[in-house]
Protein backbone atom coordinates (compact mmCIF):
# COMPACT_ATOMS: atom_id res chain seq x y z
CA UNK A 1 0.00 0.00 0.00
CA UNK A 2 0.96 3.62 -0.63
CA UNK A 3 0.65 6.20 2.25
CA UNK A 4 0.31 9.74 0.36
CA UNK A 5 0.87 13.13 1.84
CA UNK A 6 -0.15 15.58 -0.78
CA UNK A 7 1.11 19.66 -0.55
CA UNK A 8 2.07 20.15 2.82
CA UNK A 9 2.91 23.69 3.00
CA UNK A 10 6.35 24.99 5.11
CA UNK A 11 7.25 28.35 5.03
CA UNK A 12 11.49 28.38 5.25
CA UNK A 13 14.75 29.97 4.61
CA UNK A 14 16.68 27.70 1.30
CA UNK A 15 18.10 28.97 -1.78
CA UNK A 16 20.85 29.85 -3.99
CA UNK A 17 20.66 33.53 -3.23
CA UNK A 18 20.78 35.53 -0.42
CA UNK A 19 17.81 37.28 -0.20
CA UNK A 20 16.18 33.68 -0.70
CA UNK A 21 18.26 32.52 2.29
CA UNK A 22 17.44 35.76 4.26
CA UNK A 23 13.41 36.35 3.08
CA UNK A 24 12.43 32.59 2.92
CA UNK A 25 9.39 31.44 0.73
CA UNK A 26 6.94 28.81 0.88
CA UNK A 27 7.73 25.21 -0.21
CA UNK A 28 5.06 22.82 -1.19
CA UNK A 29 5.62 18.87 -0.48
CA UNK A 30 4.30 16.00 -1.70
CA UNK A 31 5.14 12.19 0.19
CA UNK A 32 4.24 8.56 -0.63
CA UNK A 33 5.37 5.88 1.66
CA UNK A 34 5.20 2.54 0.51
CA UNK A 35 4.59 -0.28 3.26
CA UNK A 36 2.98 -3.63 4.05
CA UNK A 37 0.65 -2.97 6.19
CA UNK A 38 -1.55 -6.15 6.45
CA UNK A 39 -1.45 -6.02 9.81
CA UNK A 40 -2.99 -2.51 10.09
CA UNK A 41 -5.83 -3.04 7.83
CA UNK A 42 -6.53 -6.43 9.98
CA UNK A 43 -6.38 -5.21 13.34
CA UNK A 44 -8.17 -1.16 12.53
CA UNK A 45 -4.84 -0.02 14.52
CA UNK A 46 -3.07 2.94 14.64
CA UNK A 47 -0.03 1.27 16.12
CA UNK A 48 0.38 -0.84 12.92
CA UNK A 49 0.74 1.60 10.60
CA UNK A 50 2.69 4.65 9.89
CA UNK A 51 0.93 7.34 11.43
CA UNK A 52 0.53 10.37 9.25
CA UNK A 53 0.67 13.14 11.93
CA UNK A 54 4.35 12.08 12.81
CA UNK A 55 5.16 11.58 9.09
CA UNK A 56 4.03 15.70 8.57
CA UNK A 57 6.29 16.44 11.68
CA UNK A 58 9.37 14.51 10.07
CA UNK A 59 8.90 16.31 6.71
CA UNK A 60 8.35 19.95 8.56
CA UNK A 61 11.60 19.46 11.05
CA UNK A 62 13.65 18.93 7.88
CA UNK A 63 12.05 21.36 5.91
CA UNK A 64 12.70 24.01 8.59
CA UNK A 65 16.22 22.87 10.54
CA UNK A 66 17.99 22.62 7.47
CA UNK A 67 19.14 25.42 4.96
CA UNK A 68 19.96 24.19 2.24
CA UNK A 69 21.66 26.11 -1.22
CA UNK A 70 19.22 23.56 -3.55
CA UNK A 71 15.83 22.19 -3.41
CA UNK A 72 18.06 19.12 -4.64
CA UNK A 73 19.45 19.06 -1.57
CA UNK A 74 15.98 19.67 0.29
CA UNK A 75 14.61 16.71 -1.58
CA UNK A 76 17.03 13.72 -0.51
CA UNK A 77 17.22 15.24 3.20
CA UNK A 78 13.37 14.75 3.13
CA UNK A 79 12.90 11.13 1.49
CA UNK A 80 16.29 10.24 3.62
CA UNK A 81 14.40 11.08 6.69
CA UNK A 82 11.55 9.12 6.29
CA UNK A 83 13.17 6.35 5.43
CA UNK A 84 14.76 6.72 8.47
CA UNK A 85 12.10 6.92 10.40
CA UNK A 86 9.29 4.71 9.44
CA UNK A 87 9.09 1.22 8.13
CA UNK A 88 8.50 2.05 4.52
CA UNK A 89 10.09 0.00 1.63
CA UNK A 90 10.28 2.65 -0.62
CA UNK A 91 9.61 6.78 -0.69
CA UNK A 92 9.17 9.27 -2.86
CA UNK A 93 9.29 13.17 -2.28
CA UNK A 94 8.26 15.81 -4.33
CA UNK A 95 9.35 19.44 -3.29
CA UNK A 96 7.80 22.42 -5.02
CA UNK A 97 9.19 26.09 -5.03
CA UNK A 98 6.31 28.09 -6.17
CA UNK A 99 7.40 31.44 -8.15
CA UNK A 100 11.25 30.38 -8.08
CA UNK A 101 12.92 33.34 -9.86
CA UNK A 102 14.08 31.92 -13.19
CA UNK A 103 13.47 34.60 -15.08
CA UNK A 104 10.28 33.10 -17.14
CA UNK A 105 6.31 32.79 -16.30
CA UNK A 106 6.23 29.18 -14.65
CA UNK A 107 3.67 28.10 -11.84
CA UNK A 108 6.53 25.86 -10.07
CA UNK A 109 9.82 23.99 -10.19
CA UNK A 110 9.70 20.59 -8.71
CA UNK A 111 12.63 18.27 -7.70
CA UNK A 112 12.10 14.06 -7.11
CA UNK A 113 13.38 11.62 -5.18
CA UNK A 114 12.85 8.05 -4.63
CA UNK A 115 14.64 6.21 -2.59
CA UNK A 116 14.47 2.51 -1.84
CA UNK A 117 14.81 0.35 1.50
CA UNK A 118 18.33 -1.87 0.88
Amino acid sequence: MWIRLKNIQVYAYHGVYEYEREQGTRFEIDVELEAMLDEAVSTDDLAHTIDYVKVQEVVTAVVTSNRFHLVETLTDAIATALLANFPAKEVIARVRKPGAALGAILDTVEIECHKRRD
